[in-house]
């Protein structure tokens, strides 16, 4: 509270304005991703398939749950200006549109299913599933063994060493919840974990829930930027030029749980290596709205004021989330020299 007061004490000498550096919006499209790897360990060419299947493996030992991922990436570095405090990048929207390649086999379901809704039916904590279909879900990417959004590319491995046999929680990139402060959570066994995984966005389409998607469908995830953890993420991917997403579905390969025999019911997508993605404009896009801002401007307005540390200082003391100024899950003082430090510098 000390700090409070002498923040308010700095407030009453301060000058009406610390610096007017102005804010920018950008409105992005960008058509083609940097990457688009289909993360399956069966996948013998990294980079270069045509098509992208999303299934689950459940109940089956030795593959994760969400077995087969679609991790799409684009470098935003010619569009938006990176090395910025991440305090500066706000996203007002952010949508990434993919297309069905293969139809006639999914059921279209645009609603979040409890995790106890894919256990075996004879487990005592298995509930139903009350529509028909699976979503398919966009998350973060979360990285292991040594790889980042840098160095995680199309040709990478999906392992370190062999993939075989397969075997739980072993690829280097994988679809992932954040945290405020960037680190992240392997949802790709959250069945067997037992553990509910809320993603970025589901994918929505021009369907009737419960409708067998025809193929060249198209899906759009529009992200849900109300989350300082989502909006932590997309700031440190536009601060890098690199924005990460993995695309999964929990639906299973054929058949019940487990897999089995029987006709596909998963989605599968076009890549930007398919020969009709850049005739029909097939590729993975992913739409941007990103205001540049000066870091303290906490109020939104434009430039950097007294007004800013009013609005930082009321977030600030009641321990909301727009107050954890250097995005590390809590509100402390370390916040409060990090705003007046870049309040201080315009």
């Amino acid at each position: 509270m000390n700090l409070k007061k002498a923040a308010f004490v700095l407030l009453a000498a301060a000058s009406v304005s610390g610096g007017a550096l102005g804010q920018t919006q950008i409105s992005a499209t960008l058509a083609t991703p940097a990457l688009d790897r289909w993360m399956y360990p069966f996948n013998f060419s990294a980079g270069a398939e045509a098509t992208a299947p999303v299934f689950a493996a459940l109940d089956q030992p030795d593959f994760d749950d969400r077995d087969s991922q679609f991790i799409v990436g684009w470098s935003t570095q010619g569009d938006i200006e990176t090395g910025l405090p991440l305090q500066s990048y706000v996203v007002s929207s952010a949508v990434i549109r993919v297309v069905i390649s293969s139809g006639d086999r999914w059921q279209y379901d645009p609603t979040v299913d409890p995790t106890a809704s894919y256990l075996p039916t004879s487990d005592a904590a298995f509930i139903p599933d009350t529509d028909a279909g699976r979503p398919v879900e966009l998350f973060a990417v979360g990285y292991r063994n040594g790889f980042s959004a840098a160095t995680f590319g199309e040709t990478s491995p999906f392992t370190l060493g062999s993939p075989f046999p397969p075997r739980e929680a072993a690829r280097n990139a994988f679809a992932a919840t954040v945290s405020v402060d960037g680190s992240t959570s392997d949802v790709s066994n959250q069945v067997r974990d037992r553990a509910d995984a809320l993603p970025f966005a589901t994918g929505l389409a021009a369907l009737t829930p419960g409708q067998v998607a025809p193929a060249d469908t198209e899906l759009s995830f529009s992200i849900d930027v109300s989350s300082l953890a989502t909006r932590a993420y997309l700031a440190r991917g536009l601060a890098t030029g690199n924005l990460r997403f993995a695309i999964t579905s929990l639906s299973p390969a054929s058949g019940g749980p487990g897999g089995g025999t029987g006709d596909a019911t998963y989605p599968a997508f076009y890549t930007k290596e398919n020969a009709l993605s850049p005739v029909l404009g097939f590729s993975p896009s992913l739409a941007l709205v990103v205001t540049l801002r000066p870091p303290a401007d906490a109020d939104l307005d434009g430039d950097v004021d007294s007004d800013d540390i009013i609005v930082f200082f009321a977030a600030w003391d009641s321990g909301e989330e727009l107050a954890d100024f250097d995005l590390d899950g809590d509100t402390d003082s370390d916040d409060i020299v990090g705003f007046f430090t870049a309040w201080d510098n315009g």
